[in-house]
């Protein structure tokens, strides 16, 4: 028998083999699954069952079925109720224990693409931009979901969402509770030498809250006349579907403006869309206008005003002068240097006295006591116009104060003791008097319809104006005022009578329509006439005629406080169960506007997208941009006040 070798293993028979050899015959459960269930007994052997450790359901859990059915159920069971941590974000503000609370967040792709076209419009960026390594880098740090976009995209996103904005806007439009007003202005841009006009609609909504949108930015065709000019705003009122609610349009002094309006007045003419034969129709930038007097009265100041400006840019050129110079400022004047130089009588006097240089632009006692008078006297159109150029637009009845104001001032200037001032000052007059001559109507009618005027204030303003006089002005603006007036009361009118004819017919009773039909038995020829019914019927029209109107009433009552801080608007709607007809007419002659800088300041927008870089950008791109860009920019001054602080297919508009 031959000897085992050293190397052969001795099997010692000690029972742990038998353990061994059931362990490895066994099936491993291998399975990540049997860690969220349980393997149950059965009474047949061959018929195995596993429970769900969570929500108690039994399966079948034969070997022939595998696990891919337990698996699916406890992946729709525990996304239920397990979260992934990265679909969270830690919140700003902690919780009242102190500890900072964990929001759900989730990427959505929508909302970032829009967030972008945001971002390209109101920054008025190049759609190429998202090409930039810099702009996706930022996106992959804030967001690592974000798929980059070419800028065909980023385009054609800007065009979807003008247009989503754009039904949205003539939603609103269509629902507009009354007419509208229109302001348009034309620029011309001078590195392609086309010319855009620009069309701003302004109304006030059934919260009595006066609303402005941009419904027209786009270039022109040659050529820029009149009569093209009104074709293009007769297109742009039919496609938003408001060429029936047209109240007023303002429009600056351009001599192609009024053969524009005089073809807008025989189309509105012919479908009856336009009150009062168009009296209240055009309105004139009075902003303009003062900016023309201004520039007139001016020209007749050179001389001064120019020796003030080439003194300043002599003490701007060197740095060590304009440093010296801040300096005297600062601790000899104890001005505020942080601002920018500016024309400081004293400052500059004693600076001339210092500087022998600047001996050739310094003026004499008797030139800085004229331009101290001319400041003065400036001070007055320059506290108007930021009224009138407000970046929330006021209403129509602020106007007739402050244009009065001036007016006055410029009498009262000539009469006065300035004399070198009369040669300047009547030149503003004459270019105010036409404005005040053709415009004053419409003033006056929005300040009538303020409760703090009335008729008294108006009547005051013009009696200091036209002395004896006054009374044939007042009476020309109160009859014309009447006029409109009338208008409106017809229109309630038919609309009332037209719903209630529909009520009566449907309201009828069978019963009562059996008595009027002909009937032979009960024929009566007068002998038992009551004429009870008609006389009542008599008494009510005869005291409907003799009834005072609501104008009538609400012109006797007496006004408010005249330096009363209220909102107009407010008053009317609070006001209109009182005074329906005459509510309607407030609501659309306070929505005047007086000047044109809400379409001038698309323009100003309209320069930074525009540029000799991106002067190729399509017709409908331009629209959508600038349309875009007054939604985006409305709802960032709306987040700062609480602070307190476009389509892929052609755009039809």
């Amino acid at each position: 028998m031959t000897m085992a070798s050293s190397n052969t293993p001795i099997l010692v028979d000690d029972g742990f083999n038998e353990y061994e050899s059931a362990i490895k015959c066994q099936k491993s459960t291998t399975s990540k699954v049997w860690d969220e269930m349980t393997k149950l007994e059965c009474e047949n052997k061959n018929e195995l069952k596993a429970q769900c450790n969570h929500c108690k359901t039994i399966f079948s859990a034969k070997s022939s079925s595998g696990t891919s059915h337990l698996r699916r159920h406890l992946n729709s069971y525990l996304k239920k109720f397990n979260k992934d941590i990265t679909q969270y974000t830690i919140g700003i503000q902690p919780s009242p224990e102190g500890v900072p609370s964990i929001k759900n967040y989730k990427f959505d792709a929508d909302e970032c693409r829009k967030a972008i076209s945001t971002f390209l419009v109101c920054g008025k960026h190049s759609f190429r931009i998202v090409e930039e390594l810099g702009f996706r880098y930022m996106m992959r740090i804030a967001s690592p979901n974000f798929k980059n976009i070419s800028r065909y995209t980023a385009a054609k996103d800007v065009l979807m969402y003008y247009a989503k904005e754009r039904d949205r806007v003539k939603e609103e439009l269509a629902k507009a509770p009354g007419l509208i007003c229109l302001t348009s202005d034309n620029w011309n841009l001078e590195h392609t030498n086309d010319e855009y006009i620009c069309v701003t609609a302004h109304w006030v909504d059934k919260d009595w809250k006066l609303q402005k949108r941009i419904i027209r930015f786009r270039a022109l065709f040659p050529p820029y006349d009149g009569l093209n000019i009104a074709d293009e705003l007769v297109l742009c009122l039919s496609q938003w579907g408001i060429d029936n609610k047209i109240f007023s349009i303002t429009l600056d002094n351009a001599s192609y403006n009024d053969v524009m309006v005089s073809c807008l007045k025989n189309h509105f003419r012919a479908n009856r869309a336009i009150l009062c034969d168009g009296a209240f129709f055009q309105v004139r930038c009075c902003t303009h206008i003062l900016n023309l007097i201004v520039k007139a009265g001016l020209e007749l100041t050179d001389d001064v005003v120019g020796k003030i400006r080439n003194g300043i840019r002599y003490i701007k050129k060197s740095g060590i002068r304009r440093k010296r110079f801040y300096d005297v400022a600062d601790k000899s004047f104890h001005l505020n240097v942080t601002k920018k130089l500016r024309q400081d009588a004293y400052v500059l006097d004693y600076w001339g006295q210092r500087d022998k240089d600047y001996q050739m632009f310094a003026l004499s006692d008797e030139e800085w006591r004229k331009v101290t008078i001319i400041c003065k006297f400036l001070k007055v159109f320059y506290d108007v116009t930021c009224v009138f150029s407000g970046s929330n637009y006021p209403t129509a009845n602020l106007y007739f104060r402050r244009v009065w104001k001036v007016y006055k001032f410029l009498l009262d200037t000539v009469k006065g003791p300035y004399s070198f001032l009369t040669p300047m000052v009547k030149q503003m007059q004459e270019n105010f008097n036409k404005y005040w001559a053709e415009y004053s109507l419409i003033l006056s009618c929005a300040a009538i319809l303020d409760p703090r005027y009335k008729l008294n204030y108006v009547q005051y303003c013009f009696n200091t104006i036209y002395g004896v006089h006054a009374l044939d002005f007042v009476e020309t603006i109160l009859s014309n005022l009447r006029l409109l007036f009338d208008e409106y009361v017809k229109k309630s009118k038919s609309t009332s009578s037209s719903l209630a004819g529909s009520s009566n017919v449907s309201d009828k009773n069978p019963i009562d329509s059996g008595l009027d039909e002909h009937n032979d038995n009960s024929a009566d020829f007068g002998g038992c006439f009551d004429e009870s019914d008609d006389y009542k019927r008599y008494l009510n029209e005869s005291s409907t005629r003799s009834e005072k109107s609501q104008l009538d009433i609400y012109l006797e009552e007496p006004e408010l406080e005249l330096n009363s801080q209220i909102d107009v608007l407010d008053y009317w709607s609070k006001s209109s169960v009182r005074y329906n007809e005459l509510s309607l007419l407030a609501r659309d002659l306070l929505a005047i506007p007086i000047s044109t800088v809400a379409s001038e300041s698309a323009f100003s927008r309209g320069k930074k997208v525009i540029t000799p870089l991106r002067s190729s950008l399509k017709p409908k791109t331009v629209q959508a941009v600038g349309f875009s860009a007054e939604i985006g920019c409305k709802k960032d001054d709306d987040d700062d006040e609480d602070d307190e602080d476009d389509d892929v297919s052609s755009v039809a508009f």
